[in-house]
């Protein structure tokens, strides 16, 4: 499982997000160099690191003074950790998190370059 776990951060860290946080040409990457079904199990594998950013700071996101972002770049801010790579998210504390919120430092959103997916998921499931 490990094994598996560095091989999805290796492939975010390959599509340099950090770059110019291009989702349009991150997609096109995706779908060029993925199958199908690795794009969907990397989606799954981001997202679920975004659900695990969102239930360890929830609180912090929350208290006071909290993370100052709405609901919306709560989700932006997340994606944009997970999309930095292995290291960012291993690293990331609410201090961290505070500044990005604060300086901006985050981009509309690591999640679109998986929004292909939608399309392709409902047929996966089917074969």
């Amino acid at each position: 499982m490990k094994d598996l776990e560095n091989e999805y951060w290796q492939q975010i860290e390959e599509i340099e997000w950090s770059k110019d946080g291009d989702y349009k040409r991150i997609e096109q990457q995706l779908k060029d160099n993925l199958t199908p079904s690795e794009s969907i199990q990397l989606a799954d594998f981001v997202g679920n690191k975004v659900d695990e950013l969102g239930k360890r700071f929830n609180n912090d996101w929350l208290g006071d003074p909290g993370i100052d972002v709405s609901d919306d770049s709560w989700g932006d801010l997340r994606n944009e950790v997970v999309g930095r790579g292995k290291e960012f998210y291993e690293n990331i504390t609410v201090a961290k998190l505070q500044e990005m919120a604060n300086t901006n430092d985050y981009n509309e959103s690591f999640a679109y370059c998986f929004s292909f997916i939608w399309t392709i998921k409902p047929k996966q499931r089917r074969l």
